[in-house]
């Protein structure tokens, strides 16, 4: 099953990129709302290219499901949080890089996005949710979904990996392109 074998292979990585002084300061509720303001920012771009990419990839409903976009949702908690001039807001080269590498990817690869960031996003990203809301004293758009809700959309999302009928090189390549993208999100959060 892919999901377990993403979990095996990223869980060192991911408890990497969630210790890394911008996560435990925003799990701790401590960062800036500007330090917010900017992981958003920087997070846009990679939404915006992921979510350009999605819809159109031949892959099953639960992983391309529109329900788990983000980046309106985004705009909207930057708009508040920020202000309409939230654009004006500088993008690391990290962003910009990850941007452009989710751009060229081939559809299986981009699979391994998808789950980095919507599994986060809706497991995890709950947590995320509250302490923002609590922090900065706004609604957390971003970290909200649509009925049927977080839990069902990410049983969904597993559902539809485990169901891939993919050649094995392609599924380790899969595995191998989230661990990238757990890597890239490390550097994503150290640049800011």
């Amino acid at each position: 099953m892919l999901t377990a074998r993403l979990r095996q292979a990223t869980a060192a990585l991911h408890r990497e990129v969630e210790s890394s002084a911008l996560i435990s300061q925003l799990l701790r509720g401590k960062l800036e709302r500007s330090d917010y303001c900017a992981l958003l920012r920087n997070l846009h771009p990679i939404y915006a290219a992921l979510e350009a990419r999605l819809p159109g990839a031949t892959l099953p409903d639960g992983i391309t499901d529109p329900r788990l976009a983000r980046l309106a949702a985004l705009e909207t908690d930057l708009d508040v949080l920020h202000g309409a001039n939230w654009r004006t807001l500088q993008v690391t080269d990290a962003a910009l890089a990850y941007q452009a590498h989710l751009l060229a990817l081939d559809d299986a690869r981009l699979v391994a996005h998808a789950y980095v960031r919507y599994l986060g996003d809706l497991a995890g990203g709950q947590m995320l949710g509250r302490i923002v809301e609590k922090t900065y004293g706004a609604v957390a758009a971003f970290y909200r979904f649509p009925e049927p809700g977080a839990a069902e959309l990410a049983a969904r999302f597993r559902n539809a990996l485990d169901t891939l009928e993919l050649p094995e090189a392609t599924m380790q390549a899969i595995v191998d392109e989230a661990r990238a993208g757990f890597s890239r999100h490390g550097a994503l959060f150290a640049a800011l």
